[in-house]
C-alpha cells in the first residue's frame, strides 16, 4: 500500500511535471485514482488505482485535491488523481447591454443561488454549480424565469472544480 499525505504538484500547473508525466505515460508507468468532488475534501480514505495499486490518503488538513494532481512518483510509477465528472448547472448570461440592469440582476441571482448553498465557479459570463438531481434543472428554470431575457440555464456533465473559497459555508 502507498500512503499519500501530500500533493506533489499538478500537471496542469507545472510544466516540468507535465513533461515527466508525458514521458512516464509513453512507458506505461502512469496510474490513475478516480475520486468524487466530495471525496476530494476527505482527510482519510482508501482507494485503488486503475492498475490495482492500493492507496491510503492521510492528510492533517483539507487537502484541496484537484484534477490531475500527482499524488505519488518514483522512477517506476506515477499516480495521478482524476476527479469524477458530475452533473452541473451552467447559467450563461446574455443580453445585458443595459448596464443599469447588471447590478440588480447580479444581486438577485446571487441571493437565490446563495440560498442553495452550493460551491460555484464563475467565468466571464457563466456561473457553474453542481446539481444534486437532474430534476433540479427544471426547478432552477422556474426559479429564474423572470430573468430569462438575461440568461440561459442548461445542464452538462463535467469535472467540476469550484472557485477557491466558494465552497465554504458557515451558519
Amino acid at each position: 500500500m502507498i500512503t499519500v499525505n501530500q500533493i506533489l504538484g499538478n500537471i496542469n500547473q507545472n510544466s516540468n511535471l507535465r513533461k515527466k508525466y508525458e514521458e512516464m505515460l509513453k512507458n506505461n508507468l502512469c496510474e490513475r485514482v478516480v475520486i468524487t468532488r466530495m471525496e476530494s475534501e476527505k482527510l482519510r480514505m482508501r482507494k485503488s488505482t486503475d492498475k490495482k495499486t492500493d492507496v491510503a490518503f492521510i492528510f492533517e488538513h483539507n487537502p484541496n485535491l484537484r484534477n490531475n494532481d500527482i499524488i505519488f512518483m518514483d522512477d517506476n510509477k506515477m499516480i495521478l488523481l482524476t476527479l469524477e465528472s458530475e452533473s452541473v448547472a451552467i447559467i450563461t448570461f446574455k443580453g445585458y447591454e443595459n448596464k443599469e440592469n447588471i447590478f440588480p440582476l447580479s444581486v438577485k441571482i446571487g441571493h437565490r443561488l446563495g440560498n442553495l448553498h452550493r460551491p460555484i465557479k464563475v467565468t466571464k459570463n457563466q456561473v457553474i454549480f453542481p446539481l444534486q438531481a437532474e430534476t433540479e434543472l427544471e426547478m432552477l428554470k422556474k426559479m429564474f424565469s423572470s430573468f430569462n431575457q438575461f440568461m440561459d440555464i442548461r445542464s452538462e456533465n463535467m469535472i467540476f472544480e469550484p472557485d477557491e473559497g466558494s465552497n465554504i459555508h458557515e451558519h
